[in-house]
């Protein structure tokens, strides 16, 4: 059910002005790979390009084995899901019809009802996300964590292999984020799903992440295990603090904390 995609070379750019230069990035089959860096380094951007939401200025991305711009949008759409960042939540919707839209890639344009199939994949979504208890609550009654489950059902119903999450995290508390997390980890070890999930909190990025790509000023800095790339030179040259780097003797899981010090005086007036 993986799937493979790798960028080479990519430029991207908003009116001509480039926010990401020189990436190459290949995603591993069946692992997550998070997105980090600072506000402004590209992150969101590059995942959009993935998705064939963002047009490269150059460099070419490649999607098991075909170019991204060979693939018809419905063909597209049964290989990738991508979810955005804060979806609008559609009025009145439950959480099994807002699942259920993740199946019009596999439908027919005349369809008028759902197939076994549809109904099986919609399942399967809920049951991952535990959202069956939930299914027929409309969304806007959720909390937050159960919203973005939701959405991400939503995506999964889409039966693809290659999951794209642009900070799913964000605005949730950290009950939530963990949830949502422990799904994403989920989903790619007992799924095999690829993953690429854009994140801002360091630690839950190494904690959760086969793999990290750090963004700084529209380039890669680091790319490997979160302990080959979350260092105290790469989070030096990415977000400009003075971080200690601590590493969990069991897991090899790297902890990163501020080193927060005090200004040096100005120079007193001559």
């Amino acid at each position: 059910m993986s799937v493979e995609i790798s960028a080479k070379g990519l430029t991207l750019g908003h009116g001509g002005d480039p926010v990401a230069q020189d990436i190459d990035l290949s995603l591993t089959p069946g692992e997550v790979t998070a997105l980090v860096g600072p506000n402004g380094s590209g992150k969101s951007t590059l995942l959009r390009a993935l998705a064939r939401l963002h047009t490269p200025d150059s460099g070419a991305i490649v999607l098991d084995g075909r170019d991204l711009d060979a693939y018809k949008p419905r063909e597209l759409a049964r290989k990738l899901s991508f979810l955005t960042q804060s979806p609008l939540i559609p009025a009145g919707v439950t959480v099994r019809e807002l699942v259920a839209y993740g199946r019009h890639p596999h439908q027919g344009v005349l369809a008028r009802s759902t197939s076994e199939e549809d109904r099986e994949a919609v399942g399967w979504a809920l049951d991952a996300t535990r959202l069956h208890p939930l299914a027929d609550r409309p969304l806007d009654q959720l909390s937050g964590g159960e919203r973005q489950r939701a959405w991400i059902a939503m995506a999964l119903a889409q039966r693809t292999g290659l999951l794209l999450l642009d900070e799913p995290t964000t605005f949730l508390d950290i009950r939530y984020q963990i949830e949502v997390l422990r799904l994403v980890r989920k989903l790619a070890d007992e799924h095999g799903i690829t993953v690429a999930v854009v994140l801002h909190e360091l630690n839950q990025a190494a904690a959760y992440a086969d793999s990290m790509a750090v963004l700084a000023d529209g380039r890669i800095v680091a790319r490997g295990t979160p302990a080959e790339a979350l260092t105290v030179d790469t989070i030096k040259a990415a977000f400009g603090i003075d971080t200690t780097v601590t590493q969990d003797p069991h897991t090899g899981v790297p902890t990163c904390l501020p080193t927060w010090r005090e200004p040096e005086p100005a120079p007193a007036a001559p």
